[in-house]
C-alpha cells in the first residue's frame, strides 16, 4: 500500500511538471508567432490538448523507464538473492544491452559464490565428522565465555550432556583446576599445557590440557581448550618404573645373597665341612634363582620383539605335549604331593606355535603347583566350539582375592604373602611371560578364582588357526 501511494505521489508530480513545462512552451511558442491575445476557449483548449499531451509523455517516459529499469531490477533481485544464500537464476541480456557486462560478471560472481559455498560446506563437514570422532575433547569458548561448540569426547571427558546452544562453559566443566586454567588463560592471554586429573566412570583419567588462546583482534579472541586422555601413558611409565624397581630388587638379592656368602667362606668358614657345603648350597640356589630370573626376563623381551607373523604354526597332539609337561614339572610337583589329571582327549590336535603353546602350558602348569595346598590336585582340560578352542589349568590352591585378579599378569606381581600365608617363590614373570605369549598368538587370557577353593586359568585361540 505504501509503495502504491508512493507511485501514485510521483506519477503526479511527474505529469504536474510536465503539464506546467508544456503549457509554458506552447505559450511562448505563440507569442513568438505574433498571438498577442489569447481567448478563454483558446487557453482551455491549449490546457486540454498540454494534458493530454503531458499523460502521453508521462506514460512514455515511464513505459521506457520501466523497460530499462527490467535488467536492473533482475540483477538486484538476484544479487539479494545471493546475500540470502539462495541461488537464483542467471540474468540473461543481449550482447548489445548497456548492462550485458555488469550481468555477466554478477553471473560470475554467483558461480564463484556457490563453488565457495561448496567447499565450505565440504569443509564444515568434514571438521563435523572429524571432531565427532576426534577422541581429543575439544570446546571452543567466545570472549564472552560461551562455549560456542564442543565435540563428542569432550563431552566424555566432563561426564555430562553439553548443550548445543550458546551457553557459559561453568556450566559444563565444574573440575576445579579446569576452571581455574581457563580463568588464566583469559586473564592473561597466554596459552597454558597441564596435566589434571578428571573423575571418570569407573576410575578417575589423567587428562593433559592445553588451554590455547587465539585472537585476531585486541578486543575478539576465542579460546580451544583441548583434552588428551594420557593414563594409559602414565600407567604405562608406572608399570615400567615399577618393572625397573622390581627388577632390580630381584636381581639385587640373590647377588647380595651369593657375594655375601661367598665372602664369608672366603673369611675362612670354608674349613668347616659342614659350613661349607650349607654355604654353598644357598649359593646354588641363588644362582639358579637369578638364573631364572634373567631367562623370564628375556623370555618377556623375545616375545615382544616378535610379531604375529612370525609364528611356526604346526598341527600339535595337545594331550601329549600336556603329558610331556607332567614328566618334566613331577619333581616339583612330588615335593607338595600335588597329582596331575590330564583330561584332553589324544584324537584331540590344534594348530599352534609350538614352543609359544608348550611354553604357556609349562608356566601355567608351574604355577598352579606353586600356589596348591600339600596333596592338592592339577586338572588339564579342553573344549572347543565353531569360533574357537580353549586350554583350561585347573588348581585346588589357595585362590586369588578378587581386586588382585586384574594385576596378575603384570610383571613382578605377585598375590600379597600375608594373605596367602605362604612364601612362594619365584620371579614374578610366569603369568606375565604367558599372557604376552597368548597375545602374540592372537589368543585371549582368563582366570576364574575363589580363595581358599582354587583357580582356573583359561587361555582361548580363534578356530581359524586350528588346520
Amino acid at each position: 500500500m505504501i509503495k502504491q501511494r508512493h507511485l501514485l505521489k510521483r506519477l503526479g508530480l511527474e505529469l504536474g511538471i510536465t503539464f506546467l513545462l508544456n503549457f509554458l512552451v506552447i505559450f511562448i511558442a505563440m507569442r513568438m508567432l505574433g498571438a498577442s491575445q489569447l481567448t478563454g476557449s483558446t487557453i482551455s483548449q491549449l490546457g486540454f490538448l498540454d494534458l493530454i499531451a503531458s499523460i502521453i509523455e508521462v506514460g512514455l517516459f515511464n513505459w521506457a523507464f520501466l523497460h530499462r529499469q527490467q535488467p536492473i531490477n533482475a540483477m538486484t533481485h538476484k544479487v539479494q538473492g545471493m546475500l540470502k544464500d539462495e541461488q537464483p537464476a542467471h540474468v540473461l541480456l543481449r550482447h548489445n544491452d548497456d548492462y550485458y557486462e555488469l550481468a555477466m560478471a554478477i553471473n560470475r560472481l554467483q558461480t564463484h559464490q556457490q563453488k565457495l559455498l561448496r567447499a565450505k560446506t565440504q569443509q564444515t563437514e568434514e571438521l563435523r565428522l572429524l571432531l565427532a570422532y576426534l577422541p581429543i575433547g575439544v570446546m571452543v569458548i567466545d570472549r564472552y565465555r560461551k562455549v560456542e561448540m564442543a565435540n563428542a569426547a569432550m563431552a566424555e571427558f566432563l561426564q555430562t550432556e553439553i548443550n548445543p546452544h550458546r551457553h557459559p562453559y561453568t556450566q559444563d566443566i565444574h573440575q576445579f583446576e579446569l576452571v581455574s586454567l581457563i580463568g588464566k588463560v583469559i586473564s592473561d592471554k597466554t596459552s597454558r599445557r597441564q596435566v589434571i586429573t578428571l573423575p571418570g566412570v569407573p576410575t578417575e583419567k589423567r587428562v593433559e590440557v592445553s588451554v590455547v588462546y587465539t585472537s585476531t583482534t585486541e578486543d575478539f579472541f576465542q579460546i580451544l581448550v583441548l583434552l588428551y586422555d594420557v593414563t594409559e601413558i602414565y600407567a604405562v611409565e608406572k608399570m615400567q618404573m615399577d618393572f625397573i624397581s622390581n627388577a632390580s630388587h630381584e636381581l639385587k638379592t640373590p647377588v647380595t645373597a651369593i657375594a655375601g656368602f661367598a665372602e664369608t667362606l672366603l673369611g675362612g668358614a670354608k674349613d668347616d665341612p659342614a659350613t661349607l657345603d650349607e654355604f654353598l648350597g644357598i649359593i646354588q640356589r641363588e644362582s639358579k634363582r637369578l638364573t631364572e630370573l634373567i631367562q623370564d626376563v628375556l623370555a618377556i623381551s623375545r616375545i615382544e620383539s616378535q610379531s604375529l607373523s612370525e609364528q611356526q604354526v604346526t598341527t600339535i597332539k595337545l594331550a601329549e605335549m600336556v603329558t610331556e609337561q607332567t614328566r618334566v614339572l613331577q619333581q616339583i610337583a612330588s615335593m607338595k604331593r600335588v597329582t596331575f589329571s590330564n583330561l584332553v582327549s589324544d584324537d584331540v590336535k590344534v594348530s599352534a606355535d609350538e614352543k609359544k603353546l608348550d611354553e604357556i602350558i609349562k608356566n601355567l602348569m608351574s604355577n598352579a603347583i606353586k600356589y596348591n595346598h600339600e596333596g592338592g590336585q592339577v586338572k588339564i582340560s579342553y573344549q572347543a566350539n565353531n569360533e574357537d578352542w580353549s586350554i583350561m589349568v585347573q588348581d585346588t590352591g589357595i585362590g586369588i582375592a578378587q581386586n588382585e585378579q586384574a594385576r596378575i599378569f603384570e610383571r613382578f606381581y605377585r598375590v600379597d604373602s600375608s594373605r596367602t600365608q605362604q612364601v612362594v617363590s619365584g620371579t614374578g614373570l610366569g603369568l606375565a611371560i604367558v599372557a604376552e605369549l597368548v597375545q602374540s598368538m592372537g589368543g585371549q587370557i582368563s582366570v576364574h578364582s575363589q580363595r581358599g577353593v582354587g583357580s582356573t586359568f583359561t587361555v582361548t585361540f580363534p578356530i581359524k588357526t586350528q588346520k
